[in-house]
């Protein structure tokens, strides 16, 4: 119960942002998005439809046809990410009626931002804000020949194409750099708080310090026989992969139980395995 609260208050988070962004930067500058939203932007500016309702309506059919592919709790996640977006979207955009920031770049690179923060709140509870990315995998699924790379990027094209033609170009210019921030923003974000650290800890009582680490911080470690260079005691060499955020915490443990026992912290690049990224914050 308490790892379900925090995802879905790490859900509500990223939808609350999502939804700031689109309705306080997107909309009154007129730039543009890619998938649903997009092709919700265009349809309000033609018949003056509420953005919020109609991405509401787009996606109920991706989720129905897709409900097998991608899985019940994603779909029920996401599903709460799009209504909750949505309904947000339409109603900041009547409460506060935002005004168009006249440096349109500003306005991009700001809301590259925050889709950049939301995308990663949401992704990180396993979940997705909908889209033609559901619908790509069910012309995959349907079409094995035809990459999902290749399905996503025709996808794009339309939906920029179509911006294009109803709000000109320069639309879909700003748009790419919004693009552009949200993901360095999403990879500076998994690159800091969500990085990767390993740590050697060599130590002479190894039991309670494995215990609590696996306990704790809810990681395995491998544990090596080890003798000291100079002294020639017998250590044990323990190593372990841990988050960033979860560094503090780790060092607090072995400081707790074993003072004198030394720690090597180096980053890592990449991890394949059983590895998850964890939702606790140290």
């Amino acid at each position: 119960m308490k790892t379900f609260i925090k995802e879905y208050a790490l859900i509500t988070l990223g939808s609350v942002i999502l939804s700031l962004a689109i309705s306080a930067f997107l909309l009154p500058s007129q730039i543009g998005i890619g998938g649903v939203t997009g092709i919700a932007m265009v349809i309000n500016h033609v018949f003056g439809l509420k953005v919020g309702l109609l991405t509401i309506i787009m996606n109920v059919p991706l989720f129905l046809f897709g409900y097998k592919l991608v899985g019940s709790k994603f779909t029920i996640r996401s599903a709460f990410v799009v209504v909750l977006s949505s309904l947000l979207i339409d109603y900041f955009s009547a409460a506060f009626k935002f005004k168009p920031i006249e440096d349109l770049l500003l306005s991009a690179i700001f809301c590259g931002v925050l889709l950049g923060i939301s995308v990663y709140l949401i992704f990180l509870s396993q979940a997705s804000s909908g889209g033609l990315d559901i619908l790509a995998k069910i012309i995959n699924n349907k079409f094995k020949n035809l990459q999902l790379s290749n399905i996503l990027l025709i996808q794009d094209f339309m939906v920029y194409a179509l911006i294009a033609y109803v709000f000109g170009p320069r639309s879909v210019m700003y748009a790419l750099i919004a693009s552009f921030i949200r993901t360095k923003t999403l990879d500076a974000i998994q690159e800091g708080l969500a990085s990767s650290r390993q740590c050697i800890i060599i130590c002479e009582d190894s039991s309670e310090i494995i215990s609590t680490i696996n306990t704790k911080l809810v990681r395995g470690v491998t544990v090596l026989d080890a003798v000291g260079g100079y002294s020639n005691d017998k250590k044990k060499f323990i190593y372990v992969v841990i988050q960033r955020n979860q560094l503090t915490a780790l060092k607090s443990i072995v400081k707790s139980i074993e003072p004198s026992a030394f720690i090597a912290v180096s980053p890592v690049n990449d991890i394949l395995g059983n590895y998850k990224q964890s939702l606790t914050i140290q």
